[in-house]
């Protein structure tokens, strides 16, 4: 009997659920290379020339050759987030909106703090801003009616998506229907230069692209007008997998909110000041956006 006793008790331990045993953490990350991404706010070669310095420090700070992605539109920085193709990247605060309602394990790390300029009067927040040129006889957006409009990229916060909450708001009809024409030219830069050189009647872009337009001597305010300028939004995000290891998170972490002495050139030929930290609790207004 206790021989039947025994083997029972033996019987019933194997029949314990699984979940009796401690369960294991999955394992982080620690990709190398380390690859990096940047929405396409002007033209790639020029973006790609003037984050080189920060690509180097972030090579010396990780031990790790740093692979910068180049990508054609703000969606495939946030298809490469969603897929666990990209690291690191900095995205536009809509742009990281869309991909945290898809499900993106990512973390916002730290923004740019602006240089203020001749449209961007805030150091932490920029605007979307409607521009035509100083000689079109436009004095608001409703006389842009039937005119025609130049667009950023359809995930950009000030080229896109809130130029269609405004115009909707202020005329009482969609996008579409109050111009007759509208293109996308893919970054800010683009946008700019086809109201310059009169090829669109109108465009919504960035206020601080249009300062670093001015600041490079490529426009002048006065060739300008601008007809309309949203409430301050919270500038990009640089933002990270959830999933990579602890170890080099904070290194990353570092090359931000740390000694910034070696890319100083760079956030001067950006218009930018600095780096400061930031939350998911930054950019809340602009998540509500998409419930």
């Amino acid at each position: 009997m206790r021989t039947l006793a025994h083997a029972l008790s033996l019987l019933l331990l194997a029949a314990l659920p699984a979940c009796a045993a401690p369960r294991q953490s999955p394992p982080c990350e620690d990709p190398r290379p380390l690859r990096v991404a940047l929405v396409p706010v002007k033209n790639t070669h020029t973006q790609t020339r003037q984050y080189r310095p920060l690509i180097t420090a972030l090579e010396a700070a990780t031990g790790r050759r740093v692979q910068a992605e180049p990508a054609k539109s703000y969606g495939s920085v946030i298809e490469g987030l969603l897929a666990g193709d990209i690291d690191l990247a900095e995205v536009g605060p809509a742009s990281y909106a869309i991909a945290m309602k898809r499900g993106a394990q990512i973390d916002p790390i730290a923004s740019f703090t602006l240089q203020p300029g001749p449209a961007t009067p805030s150091s932490r927040a920029y605007h979307s801003v409607l521009i035509t040129r100083h000689d079109h006889p436009a004095r608001d957006l409703k006389q842009l009616r039937g005119g025609t409009l130049s667009l950023t990229d359809p995930a950009s916060t000030s080229g896109a998506i809130l130029p269609r909450q405004a115009v909707q708001r202020l005329t009482g009809v969609p996008l579409e229907a109050h111009f007759e024409r509208i293109t996308f030219a893919g970054a800010h830069d683009r946008s700019i230069e086809a109201v310059r050189t009169g090829r669109v009647d109108a465009t919504f872009v960035a206020s601080n692209a249009v300062d670093d337009a001015v600041r490079n001597g490529v426009l002048r305010m006065d060739e300008i007008r601008i007809l309309w300028r949203s409430t301050p939004i919270p500038y990009d995000p640089f933002v990270t997998r959830r999933s990579l290891c602890p170890a080099l998170q904070k290194q990353i972490r570092q090359v931000f909110l740390g000694d910034t002495g070696p890319l100083q050139g760079m956030l001067r030929e950006l218009g930018m000041t600095g780096f400061v930290p930031v939350t998911d609790e930054d950019y809340r207004d602009i998540r509500q956006l998409y419930p």
